[in-house]
């Protein structure tokens, strides 16, 4: 076992390599897809091999690999200051430089008596993000074969750069994998901090000037996040000599502080107010950047380490503080999306809301809880990147992101319109997967003996009903058909086999976890939770029958896409509108020589959720969450 997750950490970066030496078009098409076969293939080996077997905890002392811990943190460090100056940034330097110093401190001060006993480990949750990033991840590599492509035929002017696309792609997949699988603090704090810095340079890949901007705004926040895990470190050690993670969760009567530190660190990581920005920004990068930034694995690192958290964040100040943070964040950005027409905007909005429920279960910190997040993890991952690779899809052959121009989609695309279709129903129709994890956030929240149950409530209700207003937009627009150009209805719309195969992948396994789910609980997530818990929970037996019959039912609903897409007719007869017809069936006149037109746009909301109040509001309130998560209880209650 410990060979599989030394090749899974290790393939990817010589992937990197490869893929970055390959001759430009088929040779390195070929070096991606093979890349991508071997390391999605690992992962499910990996999983099948701990189907039956314990967790497992390695001892893993190479005297190489120790030390080159600190020089690949000082090569990193070199690296952030090269690109500061390159493109006259000081704060993200500035931020990378006190970084390297408290690690410069803690290596001189601690590094000759370091003697941690067990560097890597497997347990289930890290069984099911190895498979969420060794699959999807691949998928999402796979899928910028054909889309770079075409990406750079549309943008001509921009430097045609995919192997460094690729490398970096490949690198960040390697850091992944090293992150879930490190035991040991400081292996896990390099591996964080190569995630840091490979999506910068994926964010800032088209080096326009927007996003040079964003990818310092993720560099600078992801930072200051990276402080705060250095400096729990050497809390950590100084005080009890602690350096390992499983070590934190099972330790007693010891200061909160470290443990709100690395708490900081994965708020920033997983983009929850007031540190939002940066994975907004994030959208200017090409599609696989986005969708592998906001639903695989960058932002699903922060969720990891709280969620490996949630024992001993149960009933303190710093879980409550999480709890806040997580909920309102949630709300927050939910209500924004009522108001967003750009479908980046809204699938952007849609994962840092969707976090923000997976910290709040983090900060509750109960089995049950623990449960709807890792549950959360697993459909969010599936579904939102399939959501990303579809709009990128779209995007490539439209040219749009406005919602409002995606009428007859069902018509131009009707294989696309079924992927949308899938996507959406994964994120808010029962029984697809994101709607059984808030069934079961509801019995979690409820459980919880403080005021916090019944706000969680609330924010979960309120919550929930705009999330089903701003898919339902989207969905209308998707399925909804009205008449076309002669020119337009001729044109034909390619796509590339491997975006083809990476988005049909994605929509079998987004229906395989629906109809599986229950099995996923049962052989990954139900043990992990009885390991660190003694107890156990997922959705009663006499749920299921009642959630297949309805899964059997709605799945009808994207096949018949593929028919009615087909077979739509445009009627001939003019809609009578109480008024005389002008320009078609879209304005008319009617009395007193007034002009009405009939509109099949949305209705959004700005009004009432305009974007930047709603931002300022939150943001404001979860810097002082987090102020109180800092300084509130020291001590375990």
């Amino acid at each position: 076992m410990l060979n599989t997750i030394l090749f899974l950490i290790g393939f990817p970066f010589l992937a990197a390599i490869l893929v970055w030496l390959a001759p430009a078009g088929k040779p390195r098409a070929v070096a991606v897809r093979v890349s991508c076969a071997v390391i999605s293939a690992a992962s499910v080996l990996l999983a099948a091999g701990m189907l039956h077997l314990p967790d497992q905890i390695f001892p893993f002392h190479n005297g190489l690999v120790d030390k080159m811990l600190f020089p690949a943190e000082a090569l990193l460090t070199v690296i952030i200051i090269w690109l500061g100056i390159k493109y006259k940034k000081a704060l993200a330097p500035a931020l990378a430089v006190i970084q390297f110093l408290i690690m410069f401190y803690f290596e001189m001060t601690c590094g000759g008596e370091l003697a941690p006993q067990y560097n890597l480990y497997i347990d289930q949750f890290s069984v099911i993000m190895a498979l969420v990033i060794g699959v999807i991840g691949s998928l999402i590599c796979l899928y910028a074969v054909s889309y770079m492509r075409d990406y750079h035929r549309h943008y001509p002017k921009l430097a045609d750069r995919r192997g460094y696309f690729f490398f970096v792609l490949f690198l960040f997949l390697g850091a992944m994998f090293g992150l879930v699988f490190s035991n040991n603090l400081l292996y896990m704090f390099l591996f964080w901090e190569i995630t840091t810095l490979s999506s910068f340079l994926l964010i800032g890949y088209t080096r326009t000037p927007d996003a040079i901007k964003n990818s310092f705004l993720a560099l600078t926040m992801n930072l200051a996040g990276g402080i705060a895990f250095a400096l729990a470190i050497v809390f950590l050690y100084k005080s009890y000599g602690i350096i390992e993670l499983d070590k934190v969760v099972a330790a007693k009567n010891i200061a909160l502080l470290p443990v709100a530190l690395l708490c900081l660190a994965g708020v920033i990581k997983s983009a929850q107010m007031p540190f939002s920005s940066w994975l907004l920004g994030a959208m200017v990068a090409p599609t696989p950047t986005s969708a592998l930034l906001h639903s695989s694995t960058m932002v699903k690192a922060g969720v990891f380490l709280l969620l490996k958290l949630a024992p001993v964040l149960k009933s303190t100040v710093v879980g409550d503080m999480l709890v806040l943070i997580g909920g309102l964040t949630f709300l927050l950005c939910s209500l924004i999306n009522l108001s967003e027409r750009n479908v980046k905007k809204v699938l952007a909005y849609s994962t840092v809301a969707n976090l923000g429920l997976m910290v709040a279960c983090a900060g509750v910190g109960s089995y049950e809880a623990v449960w709807v997040g890792i549950m959360f993890i697993v459909f969010h991952a599936v579904a939102k990147s399939l959501l990303f690779l579809v709009v990128g899809t779209t995007e490539n052959r439209f040219y749009t992101k406005d919602m409002e121009n995606f009428d007859n989609m069902v018509v131009k695309m009707p294989k696309l319109a079924m992927l949308y279709v899938i996507g959406i129903a994964g994120m808010f129709v029962a029984p697809f997967g994101l709607v059984i994890s808030k069934w079961a956030a509801i019995e979690a929240f409820l459980k919880i003996d403080s005021l916090l149950s019944p706000i969680l409530m609330l924010i979960l209700a309120f919550g929930s009903a705009a999330t089903m207003f701003y898919w339902t937009q989207l969905l209308g627009k998707i399925l909804s058909v009205r008449e076309m150009p002669q020119e337009e209805k001729q044109r034909e719309i390619r796509v590339g086999n491997d975006e083809w195969f990476s988005e049909w992948a994605h929509a079998g396994i987004s229906i395989a976890v629906c109809v599986l789910f229950p099995l996923i609980s049962r052989v990954w997530v139900e043990p992990y939770i009885a390991g660190i818990y003694g107890h156990s929970f997922g959705i009663g037996e006499g749920n299921y029958a009642i959630m297949l019959i309805m899964f059997a039912m709605l799945v009808i609903i994207p096949l018949a896409i593929l028919r009615y897409g087909k077979k739509m007719k445009y009627s001939a007869d003019k809609t009578y509108v109480a008024g005389r017809d002008i320009d078609e069936n879209y304005a008319f006149e009617c009395a007193i020589d007034t002009r009405k037109e009939i509109s099949l746009k949305n209705y959004y909301p700005s009004e009432f959720f305009s974007e930047n109040s709603l931002l300022k509001a939150g943001n404001s309130a979860c810097a002082v969450f987090i102020l109180l998560m800092i300084l509130g209880e020291f001590t375990w209650r």
